[in-house]
């Protein structure tokens, strides 16, 4: 009887069909693992979050909370690198103004249309008091406010309009970056410089002691460049009212003869298209 006992044992081939492929069943639960990976939508909302980019001049120092960028006293020029979308409708931006000044502010980089608002900060509690002023960037076109503001905080607000889209801010105090370059009577002052979408306009002071005539030839450019004559308001390096503008080309220089009286006056130099050098002649014979 125990002869039959073997015959048992060639069951044991039964394991290979195991190995077979049948065993390719069981990469079939892995398909709904990649499913987990869906959440990788979460990384969106860091992509909101505004970051600075490098700049010319000394950097500007900036506390990030959330989507709110606090920029404390805003001196001189600060751009900065943003996302808006529909996980992350607008990105904040918060200053203070600690003189009267002349503040910049340029908008661009973007694939679909987004909203800019200046708002007053009221009391510098980060609580949005009024509205001064708004305009709105397009793929063909800059987003541009330009204000007087007086000692104060204030806030910017970068909003969706249409779809997700990255876009540049740069916010700018004019007044601070002013080089004056003195008296002018009986003088030819020449002013080499450079201008970038990072560094879209310089500034520059002069005053008359007695009425001149005077003469402001811009110069040696590859892109147009627009030169605007302001007077300055009592000398505080605040513009008052624009006076004459013309543009420089490449093949034209920009020339503004005036007749002044005894003042302060505040020249402009601002890219319009692209980066280009230029030289800037001031005189008053």
């Amino acid at each position: 009887m125990r002869s039959p006992c073997p015959p048992p044992e060639s069951p044991k081939p039964d394991p290979t069909p195991s190995s077979s492929p049948t065993s390719t069943s069981s990469p079939a639960p892995q398909t709904p693992a990649p499913v987990s990976p869906s959440p990788t939508p979460a990384p969106v909302s860091p992509s909101p979050t505004p970051v600075k980019v490098s700049v010319d001049e000394k950097p500007c120092t900036v506390e990030q909370n959330g989507s709110t960028a606090n920029l404390g006293s805003l001196e001189g020029s600060c751009p900065f690198a943003g996302n808006v979308s529909s996980n992350n409708l607008e990105n904040r931006y918060r200053f203070k103004i600690d003189n009267p000044s002349n503040i910049s502010l340029f908008l661009d980089d973007v694939n679909s249309e987004v909203e800019m608002i200046l708002y007053s900060d009221k009391d510098g509690t980060g609580v949005i008091e009024y509205q001064l002023e708004n305009t709105s960037a397009i793929k063909s076109k800059t987003g541009m406010i330009q204000k007087e503001l007086g000692v104060g905080s204030y806030i910017i607000v970068v909003k969706l309009k249409a779809r997700e889209t990255p876009y540049s801010l740069q916010i700018i105090n004019n007044t601070s970056q002013i080089q004056n370059v003195g008296y002018l009577e009986e003088k030819t002052i020449s002013k080499n410089g450079s201008i970038s979408l990072n560094n879209r306009e310089k500034f520059y002071s002069f005053q008359l002691a007695n009425p001149s005539s005077i003469t402001l030839s811009l110069g040696g450019v590859n892109s147009e460049v627009e030169m605007i004559l302001y007077s300055d308001k009592n000398g505080t390096g605040v513009i008052q009212y624009q006076l004459d503008n013309i543009s420089a080309l490449n093949s034209k220089p920009g020339i503004i003869k005036s007749n002044l009286r005894v003042g302060n006056y505040i020249v402009l130099v601002r890219s319009k298209i692209r980066d280009t050098d230029y030289t800037l002649t001031m005189s008053a014979p």
